[in-house]
């Protein structure tokens, strides 16, 4: 398995003042979504303060599928202007809540993109697909998973395809087909419980949930004991891995076995 590097030295242009005792966290969320930045603030503990900055994608044409693979595989979004504006207040890490981008390619990649964001910040910068690995790694021998988007058939095989690189046996995916980057967030929680009985498999060791635009993160807990198995959600991951690596050690509540035990 890839192995997710979860210590980093906080760069000297982070501070801390009255509210933010112990640090604060940047988050760059896409602007149409409306789920990072209330899962986030639920798992923030005392004495740390988030701070959210948008950034502009393009739309993705999900009734065209071969223009939403190329879409997959070739859009940018405006990552950097985002964070030139979250950097002035001076954060201690930066958690990035747009996932799909980072499962491109293979480990060797998303390591790569992660040094070039962190080059370009100063501080930690917290890639959804390198978080999950860390998550996965932190459960011991996990070998097979099955996972959950809000995407499409080209999406969801960019993502088992990134995770087989990583020396993972991917055993079932299911993707919701969201019809826009906002309906994502009107899944309603019976329908992404009913997504989980769809994608789990007695096969795997493992559920992922993949899309942080995705309502996952609360119902965490209820789809472990449903399902006995642990779930790496994209959300819970990202900004857990964000609080590891600057030595915050507090137990996250009601999210789950990942953010409650490691």
């Amino acid at each position: 398995m890839t192995t997710a590097n979860v210590t980093h030295t906080v760069n000297a242009i982070s501070s801390t003042d009255s509210l933010a005792t112990r640090a604060k966290v940047g988050v760059v969320v896409p602007a149409t979504n409306t789920v990072v930045q209330p899962e986030m603030e639920a798992m923030r503990p005392s004495g740390v303060t988030n701070h959210v900055t948008r950034m502009l994608l393009p739309p993705r044409p999900y009734d065209d599928q071969s223009a939403y693979k190329k879409a997959l595989e070739t859009e940018k979004g405006h990552l950097e202007e985002a964070l030139e504006l979250v950097m002035l207040c001076e954060p201690h890490v930066v958690a990035h809540g747009h996932s799909i981008h980072s499962f491109r390619g293979n480990a060797e990649t998303a390591l790569a993109e992660e040094k070039r964001l962190e080059s370009l910040c100063g501080v930690p910068f917290i890639t959804p697909s390198r978080a999950v690995l860390a998550g996965l790694e932190a459960f011991g021998d996990i070998k097979r998973i099955a996972i959950l988007t809000p995407y499409w058939p080209p999406a969801d095989e960019m993502i088992a395809t990134f995770f087989r690189s990583c020396g993972y046996d991917v055993v079932n995916t299911h993707g919701m087909k969201s019809t826009g980057p906002t309906a994502v967030a009107r899944f309603t929680s019976a329908q992404i419980m009913e997504g989980f009985d769809e994608v789990d498999d007695e096969r795997a060791q493992a559920l992922i949930h993949v899309g942080t635009n995705l309502p996952v993160s609360a119902l965490t807990p209820s789809i472990e004991a449903k399902h006995a198995k642990p779930l790496i959600g994209v959300n819970v991951a990202t900004y857990w891995l964000a609080l590891r690596r600057l030595g915050i050690q507090d137990k996250i509540p009601n999210m789950g076995m990942l953010a409650e035990k490691y």
